[in-house]
């Protein structure tokens, strides 16, 4: 893996933000595991290949930095701070060793940190981080710990103070605590026995379109001439019934219903093997146009 620095940031988040180590063959991370396949087993074979700008991970350096202070500061009590943890997972398909390293551990509670948005709170708890804080509970109760409750602790990175005055359903402070639902013991260990299975026999297969983060077409209903859209519709025939609605209403109006296309936000922007990916759709990121005027009503 080689890291760039293209915007020429300081030597010393350079030096922090330059870390990097390939997948193991014989190991599963709990991000891995929980992960597509294809992009581990892409990622073991073109490493040294790879490279990567060290200003994509700007907001990586910040959540070391609060794990850091983190550890610094729970060294004296009684809760385990990124305790590294591992146990033997044996399947039909064969065996690996899957590892994983908890934020904080006490009690049977098992927090998460992340520096996220207040965009990711809003939509509520994330299918990812769901499966990973429960494969952490697999990991602990493996080596005999207890588990009886998952945290996401969030500090909300875009947070502004206005909008928490103005809005009931916004976040009153930068930080927010999400419950995660804890599944039974008999769930997680099914759920890791068939993630395990699934990586070692169908290493290369596509990515689910949850994977990929796909991001559906969508049809704008606009006023001639408007760059801002009146009604965003999942179909052309809905964008076309809610324009005509809305012309009988206002008949003067000029509309038209722009297609904006859809996208695999992941494959175009965000996957560090997407260059040698057979099946990515995108041998460039996208532009930013992305639109075509569909059809002119009056």
């Amino acid at each position: 893996m080689k890291f760039t620095n293209l915007h020429g940031l300081p030597a010393p988040m350079v030096q922090a933000l330059s870390q990097g180590w390939p997948p193991s063959m014989n190991t599963l991370s709990v991000s891995s595991l929980i992960g597509p396949p294809r992009i581990r087993t892409l990622t073991m074979k073109h490493w040294g290949e790879m490279e990567e700008d060290v200003s994509g991970r700007l907001w990586a350096l910040l959540g070391q930095g609060l794990h850091a202070a983190l550890a610094e500061h729970a060294a004296n009590k009684e809760i385990l701070v990124e305790q590294g943890i591992k146990t033997m997972v044996k399947t039909p398909a064969g065996e690996i060793l899957v590892s994983g390293r908890p934020d904080a551990y006490s009690a049977g509670v098992i927090d998460d940190y992340k520096i996220t948005s207040v965009f990711s709170f809003l939509l509520g708890d994330k299918p990812e981080w769901e499966n990973q804080l429960n494969v952490y509970a697999f990991l602990y109760r493996s080596a005999g710990f207890p588990v009886k409750e998952l945290n996401i602790q969030a500090i909300l990175r875009d947070w502004t103070e206005s909008k928490s005055l103005s809005d009931a359903d916004y976040p009153k402070i930068p930080f927010i605590t999400v419950k995660v639902p804890l599944w039974t013991p008999e769930d997680a260990g099914i759920y890791v026995n068939q993630r395990v299975e699934f990586h070692l026999t169908h290493p290369m297969d596509p990515c689910s379109e949850l994977e990929r983060w796909a991001k559906p077409a969508t049809f704008a209903v606009m006023k001639v001439g408007n760059k801002r859209a009146l009604r965003l519709l999942e179909t052309v025939d809905h964008a076309m019934a809610w324009a005509q609605e809305h012309n009988a209403k206002n008949p003067k109006d000029k509309l038209e219903i722009h297609e904006r296309k859809g996208e695999y936000v992941r494959c175009a922007r965000y996957c560090a093997v997407r260059q040698f990916c057979e099946v990515n759709p995108y041998t460039t990121p996208p532009s930013a146009e992305g639109e075509t005027v569909w059809e002119e009503l009056e």
